[in-house]
């Protein structure tokens, strides 16, 4: 049972890595109309290409919660943890969550080029970790699933795997275009966490697949979202306008900031 788990747990993550020629990007596809002209990039691609995985995780986290449970695995997964691995007190996913943004936006802020500018990068990461607090928050307590140790009822989705394939995936659409290893280290430092969080019996197996398709989500949202969002603000407030999103205690804000 715990092969079989894993190997489904590898297949659910390979299409996250396409290869380094599926990633990089690609000379505009261009079509003229008249004056028009219409240019076809990453930057565009097709949306259900784009949550085709992290929908499958969330659908995997879905079937197998204890509200569900078409597929029994959260016991048995747990039950062969405790039985090769024990329970650690190690506080590693902690840091863990944070590592591939924080690396993200260090390689920015070290002038290696990624999609966008560090200033844009931060302002992406501050998006993307909004929208995966708020839907992770809300989800916990929408669906009030127990923790494996009983301690209380904000189990499903894991918010520490849900934050880390976030960050990990900020680091795959900034940096997966020059190597695929910057997307192969993000995404094993996210199943790390999610695996160190169901070791130390905070978290059931559908929960860690669920915190993995919303972490995956946010991100995809939040640069589907950010030029959409940008651009009137722009207009309105001018190029040295930014505005950062916020969430905290279920408020949703923003804040501009103007240079003068």
């Amino acid at each position: 049972m715990f092969r079989s788990v894993l190997l489904s747990w590898l297949c659910c993550l390979l299409p996250l890595f396409p290869l380094r020629a599926q990633i990089a990007p690609a000379a505009p596809i261009t079509s003229s109309s008249g004056d028009s002209t219409v240019r076809r990039t990453l930057w565009q691609r097709p949306v259900s290409r784009a949550v085709l995985v992290p929908t499958l995780l969330l659908t995997a986290g879905a079937l197998t919660t204890h509200r569900v449970e078409v597929l029994e695995s959260d016991e048995e997964m747990r039950e062969e943890i405790r039985e090769h691995m024990g329970r650690p007190t190690t506080t590693l996913d902690n840091q863990l969550r944070y590592l591939p943004g924080a690396v993200t936006l260090g390689l920015g802020l070290a002038g290696v080029p990624g999609r966008h500018k560090p200033v844009d990068q931060l302002l992406l990461a501050a998006l993307a970790f909004t929208l995966n607090d708020a839907a992770t928050s809300n989800l916990k307590k929408l669906t009030q699933v127990q923790r494996p140790d009983g301690s209380n009822l904000h189990s499903f989705p894991s918010q520490h795997t849900s934050l880390a394939f976030a960050s990990a995936t900020f680091l795959h659409k900034e940096y997966g275009g020059r190597s695929i290893w910057y997307s192969l280290g993000g995404y094993g430092v996210a199943a790390t966490t999610g695996g160190i969080r169901m070791a130390k019996d905070a978290h059931w197996l559908s929960d860690v697949l669920a915190g993995a398709g919303v972490g995956i989500l946010s991100t995809e949202a939040a640069y589907w979202l950010y030029p959409r969002l940008m651009k009137p603000m722009r207009r309105v407030l001018g190029s040295r306008a930014l505005v950062v999103p916020s969430y905290q205690q279920g408020a949703v804000g923003a804040t501009a900031v103007v240079r003068l």
